[in-house]
């Protein structure tokens, strides 16, 4: 039986991202867009660019949040969290086994993707489009990159993307099998990755083989980390990673920014 309380509350705590980081992210895309706007296209203004993408993405977390909440259950992915909250339950019995892992998974994961980003990555970017993805980054600021990539993005691409897709594969295999989920993390994260190349190009990024490789190889890192803990241990373990991911990010990107704009 569909859960509406779960879905609801899903939908609920997605939408503040929304809010918070849409129009941010529309200021950053329109410089580069009114600095060079396409032949022969005029731009909409900009209150009506801001309804049209709240609205877009307020339907497609709709779309996931009630798809997750249709076949997760299906395939032993569980929100205990979310149901607690929903249901009466003890929040704090079903928050506590998810706390470690997720500061682990958030913590660790970050510093081996901060080391790669900047060591490896950021000196073999050209210059726009290092500045490009740092301008969108800077203007979600703190909230927006808790809000809309710590929840948002998670019930998106975890309860919505990877739910669907392990009971896709489970349908084929005839059961949701370790080799089914991993499959279905890796394509959830090869996707997200190549979700977020249209916003980073049309804010100015370069098309060039290290930026691809780039986006795919950081959200497949990532999908990885929070696909296991959802699949671990459910998906509030999987928020709180992807919030510590970007709260110990964020230091470091403020500091080489300041550093070069300075």
């Amino acid at each position: 039986m569909f859960d509406w309380l779960l879905f609801l509350c899903l939908l609920g705590v997605s939408t503040p991202g929304v809010i918070v980081a849409i129009p941010q992210v529309l200021n950053t895309v329109e410089k580069t867009v009114v600095s060079e706007p396409p032949a022969g296209q005029k731009i909409p203004p900009k209150p009506v660019l801001i309804i049209i993408s709240i609205s877009g993405s307020l339907t497609l977390i709709a779309i996931a949040a009630a798809v997750g909440t249709a076949v997760a259950y299906r395939v032993d992915l569980q929100t205990p969290f979310f149901e607690a909250l929903v249901s009466g339950g003890s929040i704090w019995n079903a928050l506590r086994p998810q706390i470690v892992p997720a500061l682990i998974g958030g913590i660790g994961g970050s510093i081996f993707f901060i080391a790669a980003y900047y060591l490896i990555f950021r000196p073999r970017l050209d210059d726009q489009t290092v500045k490009s993805m740092e301008n969108l980054r800077m203007g979600l600021g703190i909230w927006g990159r808790i809000l809309y990539g710590g929840i948002y993005e998670e019930v998106l691409t975890r309860w919505g993307l990877m739910s669907l897709l392990v009971w896709l594969g489970s349908l084929l295999a005839g059961d949701p099998t370790a080799l089914v989920v991993w499959i279905a993390i890796v394509i959830s994260g090869v996707l997200f990755g190549l979700g977020h190349l249209p916003s980073h190009l049309a804010a100015g990024c370069q098309k060039t083989p290290m930026f691809l490789t780039l986006a795919i190889s950081s959200n497949l890192w990532a999908a990885l980390i929070f696909g296991w803990l959802f699949w671990q241990y459910g998906l509030f373990s999987a928020i709180m990673a992807h919030m510590l991911f970007h709260i110990v990010w964020l230091p470091f990107d403020l500091h080489f920014y300041r550093r070069d704009t300075q």
